[in-house]
């Protein structure tokens, strides 16, 4: 492939950069043409939208869109992908490079540097074990002769698919049998899908079971992890079934076998966000916000918006290292067993990673869910106790970050991450916030100013002063007649600081001390 530097051309008029896009055109029409257009490859289109070839040319020579930067493997017009070694994929949708991911997941030098350097590296232990075994399995073919598909590689792809389509565990174990039965003898196939499952898990992140309280009052975890009772609530720890009470209603001491009442599951922040920059392929999408986004005044991506501009301008040490992690959190509740007529709730706690560019990290594969709060019912209020492990992880991450490997950069460094953002529902909201979204004051922005009149024949609030927010002198602040028969004089509620809010919490702390609750 010839050198194509011309794409990254920032005035879009050189000779050179006109003479690409014709040469561009040409190829592209030759060979992935329908109905006489393609894919546009402009920043605005990022080969989404197709159009002809006259509007494809005042996409790409127009100074504020212009080729996309990375794309110099023309693949959406037909040109076959290239490797690192000069080949030419023939069948790149399936290509698995096995090694590199395992090389990439457990943060080890590529082979060549491996046996480059000084002394044997191979030891066998922590994380080491883990990586040479499924090497091991990576080396085993799964059929004899079979030139395609390692016994990882195979389980991988297939493991990869149950998740994508919800296929239960009974009915994966059977397809093995079916498999097993159907390749040629010798295959090394599973038996089960607990083999299987048993297999790959030293690719994943594990998670971490943390017993709670099944009133929501507390987790024991930190200074409760070694207590049986609530503090709180008196109620036991654990499940208590008919062969653990005794006549006189009391609970026996001794139990055949201790279940907890309720588990969170904590799946830990860190590790995750250490993998991102264990691969040189994401390293680069981490830092897209930052070196690959085109920066011309149009809201394309968070890091466009007013919010991350000002963080940046308040936290230059943060904002310095483009590999430090911008993070959204979500949550809400779901019924798990996709029937409405069972009343359950299960709430995930979800972060997203904003460093990446808008076609990956709003993507499934991009979530990671940091926690998984058990129900039957929402946590409500208490959602605060069940994020303690969450929070504490991101204080640490804001004050002290963790060490990460930068595998692009061959280099240690600290990883700080910050949440910008929660998304969430207006009930949700009232949960994560504290705030109630019901009642008089229910806009957790004006808080004590929100504007609300209770309607006597509906039985409800309702928040007419929209018009507050208009300019002094607009002409709609002095028509009575097409609104509710006022005229608006006051002007939106000023916005609190940190000091007013926690102001207004100590009050109602006070307060509520003062009547004894």
């Amino acid at each position: 492939m010839e050198n194509r530097e011309w794409i990254r051309d920032p005035t879009k008029e050189s000779d050179e950069y006109i003479r690409g896009v014709n040469e561009f055109l040409e190829f592209a029409f030759q060979n992935s043409a329908e109905n006489g257009k393609i894919l546009c490859p402009c920043v605005k289109c990022a080969n989404c939208d197709s159009h002809c070839r006259s509007s494809v040319y005042e996409h790409l020579t127009d100074p504020r869109r212009g080729f996309l930067r990375r794309y110099t493997q023309w693949v959406f017009h037909g040109e076959r992908p290239i490797t690192s070694t000069g080949t030419t994929e023939q069948h790149s949708e399936m290509e698995h490079d096995m090694d590199g991911l395992l090389r990439d997941a457990f943060a080890m030098p590529p082979l060549e540097e491996t046996i480059s350097g000084e002394g044997e590296r191979n030891q066998e232990v922590g994380e080491n074990v883990k990586f040479y075994k499924l090497m091991k399995e990576n080396e085993q073919v799964l059929y004899p002769n079979c030139k395609k598909y390692s016994k990882l590689s195979f389980m991988v792809h297939l493991y990869h698919l149950k998740c994508l389509h919800g296929w239960s565990d009974k009915s994966f174990s059977m397809l093995l049998d079916l498999l097993r039965d159907a390749l040629p003898e010798g295959n090394v196939l599973p038996k089960s899908y607990y083999e299987t499952k048993k297999m790959i898990s030293g690719l994943g992140l594990g998670y971490e079971k943390i017993h709670a309280c099944p009133n929501d009052c507390i987790l024991y975890w930190d200074k409760y992890i070694k207590d049986h009772v609530c503090p709180k609530c008196g109620t036991s720890r654990w499940k208590t079934t008919n062969k653990d009470v005794q006549a006189n209603g009391k609970e026996t001491s001794e139990k055949r076998k201790k279940l907890p009442a309720k588990i969170l599951r904590w799946f830990p922040l860190k590790p995750r966000l250490q993998r991102l920059f264990m691969s040189s392929k994401i390293y680069e999408s981490m830092r897209w916000h930052h070196d690959g986004r085109v920066n011309d005044g149009s809201l394309r991506h968070p890091a466009d918006s007013l919010a991350w501009k000002e963080f940046d301008s308040q936290y230059k040490t943060f904002s310095s290292d483009a590999r430090n992690v911008r993070l959204g959190v979500a949550s809400d509740g779901f019924n798990p067993f996709k029937t409405m007529s069972i009343t359950h709730s299960t709430w995930p706690v979800i972060l997203i990673p904003y460093n990446l560019p808008p076609w990956m990290c709003m993507k499934q594969s991009s979530f990671m869910l940091s926690l998984l709060i058990p129900g039957p019912k929402g946590p409500g209020n208490n959602i605060d106790v069940y994020l303690q492990p969450l929070i504490q992880e991101l204080q640490e991450l804001w004050f002290d970050g963790v060490e990460t490997f930068d595998a692009y950069k061959k280099e240690t460094f600290q990883l700080h991450a910050a949440v910008m953002w929660t998304i969430n529902d207006f009930p949700a909201y009232a949960n994560l916030s504290g705030w109630s979204t019901k009642g008089q004051y229910a806009c957790p922005c004006c808080g004590i100013e929100t504007s609300s009149r209770w309607l006597k024949h509906g039985g409800k609030f309702c928040y007419m002063c929209h018009r507050r927010w208009l300019a002094p002198n607009h002409k709609w602040r002095l028509n009575s007649r097409d609104f509710d028969g006022t005229k608006e004089s006051i002007g939106p509620p000023r916005r609190h600081d940190g000091v007013e809010i926690s102001r207004q919490i100590n009050e109602i702390r006070e307060e509520g001390l003062e009547n004894g609750a």
